[in-house]
Parts: C-alpha cells; sequence; structure tokens
C-alpha cells in the first residue's frame, strides 16, 4: 500500500470568497460541496474538485515566463460559446484555436478550457 490515500485539496488561492463563488459557481457552474465558509469553500464538477482559499500566502496559479499557462485544464461543450459568454461577462479570454483557450478569474489564476469537437 502506498503512503497517499486520496487527495486532500487541490487549492485555487482566491482574494475575496463571495466573489470567487460568483466566478466559480454561478459564472463557471461548478457546485459548492457542503456549507463552505469565507475562508474554505470546495467546489466540484464531474471528474474532480478545488478548493477556493481565501489567502494571500501563496501565489495565484500562473505558470510560464509569461505567467499565462496553467495546470487546471476544464472541458467545455463549446469552447467558442463558453468564450463568447465568458467575454460578454468581462472575463479574459485568450483563443488558442476553436476548441481551446486560456481564461483568467478575477483574482489572476490563469486556467484552461478546451472542448473535444471535431
Amino acid at each position: 500500500m502506498g503512503i497517499v490515500h486520496d487527495i486532500g485539496h487541490i487549492v485555487l488561492p482566491v482574494d475575496e470568497m463571495e466573489k470567487a463563488l460568483s466566478f466559480y459557481r454561478d459564472l463557471l457552474g461548478l457546485r459548492v460541496v457542503g456549507k463552505g465558509s469565507p475562508v474554505w469553500t470546495v467546489i466540484e464538477t464531474e471528474g474532480g474538485q478545488l478548493t477556493l482559499w481565501r489567502t494571500t500566502e501563496i501565489p495565484k496559479v500562473a505558470l510560464g515566463p509569461n505567467g499565462d499557462a496553467s495546470p487546471f485544464e476544464f472541458h467545455v461543450d463549446n469552447f467558442e460559446i463558453a468564450a463568447s459568454a465568458l467575454e460578454s461577462k468581462g472575463i479574459r479570454v485568450r483563443r488558442d484555436g476553436a476548441h481551446a483557450g486560456t481564461i483568467w478569474d478575477p483574482f489572476g489564476n490563469v486556467l484552461r478550457l478546451h472542448d473535444h469537437r471535431e
């Protein structure tokens, strides 16, 4: 048997929980698990959970030399439709083609979206 038996938290640092919930729950459609709190709130969608953590102790999730890459990839039904909907709400979107792109949450975390349409 291995040492690790499950994943505890995959953390996304946020500055303000209500603003984070407006983005992740209300706009992106992830569900809140349990009651949540002003400091920790677990969100989920099919395939996994993330923990929103209100903190200034760790940097935002933004990788690469330009700070525009992410280890977080979300599936969408149609990237173009999702990108347009997010842009209409003032969310920054970078298209990397017709089926994938990058978005920035209100706190500077970088997220990738893609679809599997042909």
